[in-house]
């Protein structure tokens, strides 16, 4: 029996229209409730990694969005960062804000958002993808073919602590599993996200 793939569009922050931009706000507001991050602040939020890009356009933030009628039923946020590694420089696809509306889950909807956002490293815009996730969804990423990153990640450009993991998360992980990451600290060389 064939299935047919979710319709996971991509969304580049930098077209990004206010009405998309305040749906995905209601979602992420509903999934992780903070009392200073209501829908609007998170609308906010994601259209800012697009007002703030300024590359190529092909390496510029995407939401990868399921949509359920007018509203955001999953979401995933991806963007390039670069980060230092003792042999040098390696940019990477940040995966940020990969979340399900509690109603909708058990649908595959999380697994094709993350698997759409993953599809920028397969296409080769970016070597590997770097995120945080949590115990409880750590084996949800390898079932996707992520792995756990071991390295201690810092932030030189931190006034507070520059050898402190930025991550707010317990784990970090990258996708693919396989490849050439390199051995050593990785330092975002900028906040957590």
């Amino acid at each position: 029996m064939l299935t047919m793939p979710l319709p996971v569009r991509p969304h580049r922050l930098t077209e990004i229209r206010e009405d998309e931009a305040l749906a995905i706000g209601r979602m992420l507001a509903m999934v992780w409730p903070k009392p200073d991050r209501g829908a609007v602040e998170r609308a906010e939020q994601i259209k800012r990694y697009g007002v703030e890009y300024s590359g190529p356009i092909d390496l510029a933030p995407i939401s990868y969005v399921v949509w359920e009628g007018e509203e955001a039923a999953a979401h995933a946020l991806t963007f390039e960062r670069t980060v230092a590694t003792p042999t040098g420089e390696i940019p990477v696809m940040a995966l940020a804000m990969v979340a399900a509306d509690p109603a909708c889950r058990g649908k595959g909807y999380g697994a094709a958002v993350a698997q759409a956002a993953f599809e920028r490293v397969d296409a080769g815009d970016f070597p590997f993808a770097l995120f945080q996730t949590s115990h409880a969804v750590q084996p949800f990423y390898e079932r996707l073919g992520c792995r756990l990153v071991e390295n201690r990640i810092v932030n030189s450009l931190s006034e507070s602590d520059p050898a402190a993991n930025p991550f707010w998360d317990d784990i970090v992980m990258r996708y693919p599993g396989g490849g050439e990451w390199p051995e050593g600290d990785i330092d975002l060389r900028g906040r957590g996200y």
